[in-house]
């Protein structure tokens, strides 16, 4: 993955949709200031990010990580969404037997 070209992606995708960097940094649940670091260091994001910023944009995983795709949720973004869930799942039923 280019990194260099998912976070211009992205930029292009939030100018596109008419708001700042912050708005779309706290609609996926980031820190604006995270935000804008992981840009400003081309750091990759974790998949779950990558995943929220996608779904955010209204584009599929693919076309933020390779630039192919459209809009439409691709066959990988709904398995990593299938494995989202199931790690909730897990997470919730282990909060439960947690005294």
């Amino acid at each position: 993955m280019d990194i260099d070209k998912f976070w211009n992606r992205v930029k292009r995708l939030v100018k596109k949709k008419g708001v700042t960097q912050s708005a779309a940094a706290l609609a996926c649940g980031i820190s604006p200031n995270t935000l804008r670091g992981m840009m400003t260091k081309r750091i990759v994001p974790t998949a779950f990010h990558a995943y929220i910023i996608a779904q955010y944009l209204a584009v599929s995983l693919e076309y933020l990580i390779n630039g192919r795709g459209n809009d439409k949720a691709s066959k990988a973004t709904e398995e990593v969404l299938f494995m989202l869930n199931k790690a909730g799942e897990k997470l919730k039923r282990i909060r439960r037997s947690t005294p």
